[in-house]
């Protein structure tokens, strides 16, 4: 059962008839989100080699051949055991271990470990600093947890390795590993990166920031790893397509900077959310997935029409948009996503407008079901 199937009920059907409807539909309806964090850890090749020594590059090397980059592979002991920078390491050095891993990729978790050497080796590092680099980006962004942490724990000893979860995860072609110290120190080490391939074809989204809500609350997309020009987004993505689904309630144990929810508020100038995606090539869609709040109690509500435009080049999007009005339900206040029908559509961008039913429009992750287009 669907919400189109909803919509099409005659009018005459009784309200409890489509309120039991609109339960089932909630509790059978899977979440939708564009990424899968639980089948997305696999070790992506440096302890294994599929990573080859030509992807992995360095600032520098205190001697290539036995300490060089292509020596940094975790639970691999060869030449001299890791890489090691030519510089002592202190809070602004400039040093780095590079991974180009060819294309874009999700990654998950990092784990680092120092030089063992056959039993010879002193050196590790007890934190490092992530950047990352996607080519849409044109740019190193520097990494932060959604805690706002970006000085990442690393390793007490040289022989064992220590893993690191991401949250938010990195959407990224090339990382690199910046080793951190507070005093200057001599260090090296091996690393790992864990993830998969990214195939959802978005490489990035553009929209207004996100509202304040009172003192207390800020629906901003706090992980949008973008450009900001005044009040809008460019050219980065986010909180919308990082797989994280807000909480039901989106008072509960509220910390602003952890929530999952981007939101909007209703104005006298602004009747709409717009949101536009740029995609890697020209695609065909099929669906698209928003989940959005329902809190209708506090002024939440889901959007009473959605229309999706698509362009090939981005600056004009012709033709009839496709245009999907929700059912309203007044009765049930948990999320949900609302499927839109795009019927094949084609484009490399795809401009969504969302039209507020109430005060407030909170979205979470927007996913979608497309397939690159065949022909010219």
């Amino acid at each position: 059962m669907t919400y189109q199937v909803l919509l099409g009920w005659p009018s005459k059907v009784p309200w409890w008839l489509r309120s039991v409807a609109i339960l089932i539909l909630l509790c059978l309806t899977p979440r939708a989100k564009s990424l899968d964090h639980s089948q997305c850890i696999a070790p992506l090749g440096m302890e294994s080699g599929d990573i080859k020594d030509s992807a992995i590059s360095a600032s520098s090397s205190f001697e290539d051949s036995t300490v060089g980059p292509h020596n940094a592979r975790v639970r691999v002991d060869q030449h001299g055991g890791a890489w090691c920078p030519k510089n002592m390491i202190e809070k602004e050095t400039k040093e780095w271990l590079e991974i180009d891993l060819g294309s874009v990729h999700s990654l998950t978790a990092v784990e680092s470990q120092g030089r063992f050497g056959n039993g010879q080796g002193v050196e590790f590092t007890e934190a490092y600093v992530i950047e990352y680099y996607r080519p849409r980006l044109r740019k190193w962004v520097r990494y932060r947890t959604k805690k706002e942490k970006e000085v990442l724990d690393a390793n007490t000893n040289t022989y064992l390795a220590v893993k690191n979860e991401l949250n938010p995860v990195i959407l990224a072609q090339k990382i690199r590993f910046h080793p951190f110290s507070n005093f200057k120190r001599t260090i090296c080490m091996r690393v790992e990166v864990y993830g998969c391939s990214y195939h959802e074809g978005v490489v990035s989204y553009s929209m207004p920031q996100g509202d304040e809500r009172g003192n207390e609350y800020h629906f901003y997309d706090w992980t949008y790893d973008g450009d900001r020009i005044g009040n809008r987004l460019i050219n980065g993505l986010g909180c919308l397509t990082d797989g994280d689904h807000g909480p039901d309630d989106f008072k509960l144990n509220y910390y602003a900077k952890d929530r999952g929810w981007v939101g909007w508020k209703k104005s006298s100038t602004r009747e709409m959310i717009e949101i536009e995606f740029e995609f890697d090539d020209v695609r065909e869609f099929h669906h698209v997935h928003i989940y959005t709040n329902n809190q209708f109690t506090r002024e939440v509500a889901v959007f009473k029409e959605a229309k999706v435009m698509f362009s090939i080049g981005g600056s004009i999007f012709p033709g009839d948009p496709a245009i999907f009005v929700p059912i309203e339900d007044r009765i049930f206040e948990q999320p949900r996503n609302v499927s839109v029908k795009l019927h094949r559509r084609v484009g490399k961008y795809v401009k969504i407008q969302l039209y507020f039913a109430s005060k407030w429009i909170m979205i979470s992750e927007v996913a979608f079901e497309s397939s690159l287009a065949r022909g010219n």
